[in-house]
């Protein structure tokens, strides 16, 4: 029964719609009886852009029958045309695109096409090719709805790929386009009419620094000398910050050079591509912190105050480029190059030092992230040192030679001169270098002539003598200062511990003297006149009294306890002296500290102490 009633309902409603169809198709006839082309006016959020701009077009009174009683004076006080527009989008065969997608439009009436026509020097859209109208339409659409109250001071993407420029501080521009009426509805999206077509990007970065000349006219002939105007005329995208003429005649001041005709190609390409970033980067999309260069080294963008580029300011932002964008800037950016390229670049003064670093096979360590400081001997240093050795230079020493002092001459970390303080400084030989401040700067036995070279991995302070290192391990040192330490060399043979203080460590030994060990025998009694009347054990147990672990320097050690290999004695720095574990007393000797070796430091002390 119900279904019945259910087929009954359904054949009135047919019946209905029937009658409707056929009322509507009546009333269309009747009222179109004189019209051989009629226009459908439809509600304007029920049409797509192309009709709606043809309804505008064509019967605007009738388009805005349901806008609002502004938006209807603003077109019928203006009667906007758009016929130019349909004829491009057609001939570009764009006209199903701006139908079906989800857009908005800022559409150039007839008039401002006839201002662009009447530039251009052709009569109409006859004299320009579907290539040619395309990415000037497509700069016209921004994909999805933007009604003017969305819009804010920027860019924007359009369908192009390019951008526009939104300007909101007198009305609504759209690069020098005035937005005349705004927001008109479509079924797939937004119409804001314009006064003028917004034209794109047409030149190249090349042809884009070659519109502003003069004003970087100096960086294109720095491009072309370099041989990178190909790259950056038909690569990309890319961005390039890019110094003004003002810039690069600071550069040459402070180079002491005349031009750019004073500098070879290898000088400029790898200041050019340290201006070049890949990809096309706005300023809107810049954030703080490093950015990678074509040159494979990192510029620092700072947003705090401006926009910074390392030093330099951005002057003028966004310029487009059919393959980039351009950001000019009131500085040229110079690459930071480390360690070794600095000192190359001061050749021929450290030309030595850095066929040293080569033969010893430590460029790449140096040219590494770091950070390293660098007592640098000049050339005049290092022939110094030759005419000692008795040799003609690098060639006549080996690597396994010139490493170990090499690395006596690195320090880690960036140690400028103002951090520098009177004491010793580990390098990466192992053994410190002695910083002496009391008259100018001096590291061991050599002044610092040229401080604080900065590197992209640290510093270099140019030194005049070469440092050597110790070359003796802690027991050779004691024997070569025989016979004065004979009497501990002995000891430490006959406890057998030669070996441990020979390759062992590093140790800090407080070496007692002969004189020393003579005071001891005394003070055993008459029953013990040499070393051979003590017991090995006992006496490896008082030497080992004397051994500490670790490089410990005069300017490192603190009064308190110190801990030693077999206990531990107390030391009082005021007066120098050590306190054993028998409340015995023995005293530093202030000439003989901070003795090295290759495993460790010697300190000389007066009296034998026991554990």
């Amino acid at each position: 029964m119900k279904t019945q009633e259910n087929k009954k309902s359904n054949r009135m409603k047919s019946l209905t719609s029937l009658v409707l169809v056929a009322v509507m198709a009546f009333t269309f006839v009747g009222c179109n009886n004189d019209d051989d082309d009629p226009v459908v006016v439809e509600d304007p959020a029920t049409v797509d852009i192309t009709v709606a701009l043809q309804q505008i077009t064509e019967n605007p009174d009738a388009y805005s029958s349901t806008l609002s009683e502004l938006k209807k004076q603003s077109i019928n006080a203006k009667k906007p045309k758009f016929t130019v527009l349909m004829k491009a989008l057609a001939k570009s065969g764009l006209t199903s695109t701006v139908a079906k997608n989800d857009l908005t439009i800022f559409a150039p009436t007839d008039a401002a096409f006839a201002e662009l026509f009447a530039a251009l020097g052709v009569n109409g859209v006859d004299d320009l090719t579907a290539e040619q109208l395309t990415p000037i339409l497509l700069y016209h659409a921004v994909a999805g709805r933007v009604q003017s109250g969305d819009l804010s001071n920027g860019l924007v993407q359009t369908i192009n790929g390019a951008y526009i420029r939104i300007d909101l501080s007198s009305g609504v521009m759209v690069n020098d386009a005035s937005v005349e009426i705004a927001d008109l509805r479509a079924l797939n999206g937004v119409i804001h009419i314009i006064d003028k077509v917004l034209l794109p990007p047409s030149m190249n970065l090349v042809e884009k620094a070659i519109s502003f000349d003069p004003e970087f006219s100096i960086l294109v002939d720095a491009v072309v000398k370099a041989d990178l105007a190909g790259t950056l005329a038909d690569g990309g995208t890319f961005t390039v910050f890019a110094p003004t003429n003002a810039a690069f005649e600071e550069l040459f001041t402070a180079l002491g050079v005349n031009g750019i005709e004073d500098l070879t190609a290898e000088d400029l390409t790898p200041i050019l591509l340290y201006h070049v970033v890949a990809g096309s980067v706005f300023s809107f999309e810049l954030l703080s912190g490093p950015v990678p260069t074509l040159n494979g080294k990192e510029i620092e963008v700072d947003l705090s105050s401006g926009v910074m580029i390392n030093d330099a300011n951005v002057v003028i932002a966004d310029q487009q480029a059919t393959n980039g964008v351009i950001h000019a800037i009131d500085k040229v950016l110079l690459p930071p190059i480390n360690i070794v390229e600095k000192a190359i670049s001061f050749d021929p003064e450290f030309s030595i030092l850095v066929e040293a670093v080569v033969k010893a096979d430590l460029a790449g360590a140096l040219s590494g992230e770091g950070p390293f400081t660098v007592f640098a001997p000049t050339n005049a240093a290092f022939e110094s040192l030759f005419l000692t050795l008795g040799v003609g230079g690098v060639a006549d020493l080996t690597a396994e030679q010139l490493t170990p002092i090499l690395l006596y001459h690195v320090v880690s970390g960036s140690v400028y001169s103002t951090d520098l303080a009177n004491g010793f400084v580990p390098t990466l030989n192992g053994a410190a270098v002695e910083v002496d401040l009391t008259s100018g700067v001096m590291i061991n036995d050599a002044n610092v002539a040229i401080p604080d070279v900065a590197a992209s991995n640290g510093v270099i302070h140019a030194i005049d003598q070469v440092l050597l290192p110790p070359s003796m391990n802690i027991v050779e040192k004691a024997q070569s200062l025989a016979p004065e330490f004979s009497i501990l060399v002995d000891a430490v043979i006959k406890a057998g511990l030669t070996n441990t203080l020979a390759t062992g460590g590093p140790f800090t030994v407080f070496a007692p003297t002969n004189q020393a060990f003579l005071d001891l025998l005394d003070e055993l009694g008459p029953d013990v006149n040499s070393l051979d009347d003590i017991p090995v054990e006992t006496l490896t147990n008082v030497l080992l009294y004397h051994v500490v672990e670790g490089r410990v320097y005069s300017s490192d050690l603190e009064s308190g306890t110190v801990t030693t290999l077999n206990g531990t004695f107390n030391l009082d720095l005021s007066t120098l002296k050590i306190t054993d574990a028998n409340t015995r007393e023995s005293g530093l000797v202030p000439s003989l500290l901070n003795v090295q070796t290759t495993n460790g430091v010697i300190h000389v002390i007066d009296k034998v102490i026991l554990p």
